[in-house]
């Protein structure tokens, strides 16, 4: 099958249109990555956009952290939850909020997210691995580079799904059969725009296939394995079919262990409760989509909502 015109210029260039994110995200991370630092700055950075600020607050206040009490300022909420927690709340909000991608199901791209984000947590925490925040992050944003080309490139989007639908293959093989890139490029590209940590650019660019990450691969088998355990099927999640089949799906990333398969799922059925919430939350997905159609085998016009697999 002949490769489409969508190539990498042309990518490059709506990439330049990508509005940046807020300078409250830098400097948090600024702050985080500052051992000199103290929860005072972080407080004073935050609070000066407001409504990034409240929806921290309303978060912190959700059953998911489960707080005694309420929280009612930020003075309270960042000694309670840790910096690095605040940081990943802080770019979640962020980053949700650019993702208005009309006539895509954007929430079940972010249910996705969410989910491969708490399976890395849970891995790192059940195997011991160090920085399970920052892998809580790079699962949460994994997929970033599908929302610029699900943004300004809609109708070749919607042919890579007819062609997974058509052809039984893979988001990330459609894309290969159609295209000179593919998310993981477009998202590397998007990470170094936005000053990602080098961590969480290969994770972006790599989570397919982590052992080409060198030095970083490791750090990125974590987020390739809970990518895996994340994919949705009819049932729920991947992780629903038994600790052998996804051990037998995860075996070269070599992160799954037992624990760590427990952990992702009491975690997974515990904390996407949450997701609703914090979706629910999130103004962006209470806007009305301005193009509607239901699946790949329907034509333009029609009423509904593009699915987006997750594989």
């Amino acid at each position: 099958m002949a490769r489409r015109e969508l190539n990498i210029s042309r990518a490059l260039e709506k990439i330049k249109e990508l509005p940046t994110l807020p300078d409250v995200v830098f400097k948090v991370n600024e702050i985080v990555n500052d051992k000199n630092t103290s929860s005072n700055d972080l407080e004073n950075v935050i609070s000066r956009d407001q409504a990034i600020a409240a929806k921290v607050l309303k978060l912190v206040n959700s059953a998911f952290y489960g707080l005694p009490g309420k929280v009612d300022t930020l003075s309270r909420a960042i000694p309670l939850l840790g910096f690095s927690t605040v940081r990943n709340l802080v770019m979640s909000i962020s980053i949700i909020d650019l993702s208005a991608t009309g006539g895509f199901d954007m929430k079940q791209f972010w249910r996705h997210s969410f989910a491969t984000s708490t399976a890395a947590r849970a891995i790192a925490v059940a195997d011991r691995l160090p920085d399970a925040e920052i892998q809580s992050l790079a699962g949460l944003l994994h997929d970033i580079g599908k929302i610029l080309l699900l943004q300004y490139f809609s109708a070749e989007y919607r042919e890579v799904l007819e062609v997974m639908s058509n052809e039984g293959l893979n988001f990330l093989q459609a894309e290969k059969s159609l295209f000179e890139v593919n998310h993981c490029i477009v998202g590397r590209i998007i990470a170094d725009r936005w000053s990602f940590p080098e961590n969480l650019r290969a994770v972006i660019a790599h989570h397919h296939n982590p052992e080409s990450a060198g030095d970083m691969a490791d750090f990125v088998a974590v987020t390739a394995t809970a990518n895996i355990l994340a994919q949705q099927t009819d049932e729920g999640f991947y992780v629903k079919c038994g600790y052998e089949k996804c051990a037998e799906a995860c075996e070269s990333f070599h992160f799954l262990t037992m624990a760590a398969y427990t952990m992702v799922v009491n975690d997974l059925q515990k904390h996407m409760v949450f997701f609703e919430s914090f979706i629910d939350r999130m103004e962006v997905f209470r806007r009305p989509s301005p193009i509607l159609v239901e699946d790949a085998g329907k034509k333009k016009g029609d009423k509904g909502i593009w699915k987006l697999p997750v594989k």
